[in-house]
């Protein structure tokens, strides 16, 4: 028999800005479901790897995320 745990979640839209040696060169937006603003801003960075933006020809690529509480 399993223990049943009721996990809140919630709707977070998380923005993931790109830089190029500190310079902002695009943002991408991504909505997310989970249980806390960490675990979505974790998840959000995850899925930023796949973006077009994610390009190892960018010099001093970096980025960083803003999550924004939809509830």
């Amino acid at each position: 028999m399993r223990a049943q745990s009721d996990v809140c979640l919630y709707e977070f839209t998380v923005d993931v800005a790109f830089f190029s040696d500190g310079e902002h060169f695009a943002s991408q937006s991504y909505d997310i479901t989970a249980s806390t603003w960490f675990s979505a801003r974790q998840q959000a960075l995850q899925m930023s790897v796949s973006s077009v933006y994610d390009n190892p020809r960018i010099p001093g690529l970096s980025r960083s995320a803003t999550v924004r509480s939809d509830s």
